[in-house]
């Protein structure tokens, strides 16, 4: 069974080696910066030199930071100056500093503050990263401002807490802002349960924006499990070919012998060079698993 489906390995471009195989869109002249959510909206704006900081160095920041004492965080919220509550907002955004989410979460929530100021607080409280912030973030999705909302459902893909990726999926399927939408398959991603696979394939099959569905198929792959994996063998026949070289990307990751005959006919079905290379790097690495 095996070597039969292997035979249309016989046909693949030599260039099917997984170290080779091209992530999509990336490093093509299709490719455009407005393709996405700019970094800035992601990641939030470096405003000092402990921003710039990596991921993996959360832990050095959190040595240099402290959070502000309560009466300090009070007076800097209720400044006249938007840039003196701004700066109370970021200040407070300390792992594990659950004093300052009250206050944070009423910042988010009052319309007649600035958006930006809003949807600092809700990337504090997800910085924050505490389980009571999981209500207001909710609540915030459903802000006025699209800033605000994507904010929030970023942070709440940070969050433990129960009825998170519920809110999440919501958002998912009904806001009318593909960013939002977007935060929202980041966030359920970040989840890794197993439970978000089933948003996560209504995504794959309704989702028109192919950054949304790419990123679907990125976030099932952090899932990975082996019905992740089912729900990531659609996506091997989506109309946009940096979809489906995901999808053989992630498969070559979760992927397991059930998956062979989905990759056999998305290979014999392949036009594009970069999705066929992807797809026949991810039908090897899979035979190869023990």
């Amino acid at each position: 069974m095996i070597l039969a489906l292997a035979a249309v390995l016989l046909s693949a471009p030599a260039a099917a080696n997984p170290a080779f195989a091209p992530y999509p869109r990336y490093g093509t002249p299709e490719a455009r910066t407005e393709d996405f959510p700019p970094n800035a909206k992601l990641l939030g704006e470096a405003e000092d030199p402990l921003a710039a900081l990596t991921a993996e160095d959360d832990d050095l920041r959190d040595a240099l930071n402290s959070p502000p004492s309560p009466a300090w965080l009070m007076g800097g919220l209720r400044a006249g100056n938007p840039a003196d509550r701004l700066a109370a907002v970021n200040s407070a955004a300390v792992p594990r500093h659950v004093s300052a989410v009250p206050p944070l979460s009423a910042v988010m929530l009052r319309l007649d503050e600035l958006p930006e100021i809003r949807a600092a607080a809700a990337t504090a409280l997800g910085r924050i990263g505490d389980a009571v912030a999981a209500p207001a973030l909710g609540e915030a999705l459903s802000d006025p401002s699209t800033d605000v909302r994507y904010a929030a459902a970023l942070a709440l893909g940070r969050i433990p807490a129960d009825g998170a990726s519920t809110r999440l999926t919501r958002a998912l399927r009904t806001d009318s802002s593909w960013w939002v939408r977007y935060a929202a398959v980041l966030a359920l991603g970040r989840t890794k349960k197993g439970f978000v696979v089933g948003a996560l394939e209504d995504t794959l099959r309704l989702e028109p924006k192919w950054q949304i569905r790419m990123l679907a198929v990125r976030s099932l792959q952090d899932v990975g499990t082996p019905r992740a994996a089912e729900a990531v063998v659609l996506a091997l026949r989506d109309r946009d070919s940096g979809v489906r070289t995901a999808a053989a990307l992630a498969l070559a990751d979760i992927g397991a012998e059930a998956d062979l005959p989905f990759l056999s006919e998305a290979l014999k079905a392949e036009t594009d060079l970069s999705a066929r290379s992807a797809q026949s790097a991810a039908f090897r690495r899979i035979l190869a698993k023990p």
